[in-house]
């Protein structure tokens, strides 16, 4: 191309400079006909990857009920705290291992900190902003109807008492297994309910 510019002849210049503004156009449109075809196929793809994808959660998500993500994550949230605080007192009610309850004490030291740190419990903050509820206030509502009423306000104060509660009860069972331990009394395990470290 450079040489058809250098060409000393205006009328064979000018013939140069259109078969170069041509060459170039047709440059511009083959390049943007490929970033088409590209971005066309990349569409494609993601509109069928999309579709395929978006379908499975919207079936799913209509055979669940939910109308939303939201509520999806909420609920994950709320089987999580649940779990939590059922394998709290399943290790509790049926553990004898100072090891399991002195990693239990941890934990629960951690939340302790965390609801201290945060005025409320992490996940509770979460359930609550995903589902508008929560398991504290399921919990106040149910003790409310069993006539048991806290006189304070604030959320984190209620939880902080039952982790102190709970805290001492395994603090409590660590020091009852320690001093059968010092003394040698031998508890009676014919059910094998409780396991021995």
């Amino acid at each position: 191309m450079k040489k058809i510019l250098k060409k000393n002849n205006n009328s064979s210049l000018f013939i140069n400079k259109e078969l170069l503004s041509k060459v170039k156009t047709k440059e511009n449109e083959n390049n943007e006909n490929n970033k088409n075809n590209e971005n066309n196929e990349n569409n494609e793809y993601n509109k069928n990857n999309e579709n395929y994808i978006r379908n499975i959660s919207k079936y799913i998500i209509n055979k669940i009920g939910f109308t939303d993500k939201i509520s999806i994550i909420g609920i994950i949230y709320f089987i999580i705290h649940f779990y939590i605080i059922f394998f709290t007192v399943f290790i509790l009610l049926f553990n004898n291992n100072l090891t399991y309850l002195t990693i239990l004490l941890i934990i629960i030291s951690f939340d302790a900190l965390s609801i201290v740190i945060l005025h409320g419990c992490p996940l509770t903050h979460l359930e609550q902003k995903y589902l508008n509820s929560n398991s504290s206030d399921n919990r106040r509502e149910m003790l409310q109807k069993c006539g048991i009423l806290y006189n304070c306000e604030h959320e984190y104060e209620k939880q902080i008492e039952l982790l102190i509660n709970v805290w001492c009860i395994i603090t409590l069972k660590c020091l009852i297994i320690i001093f059968f331990k010092t003394f040698n009394i031998k508890l009676n395990n014919d059910n094998k309910l409780y396991i021995h470290p």
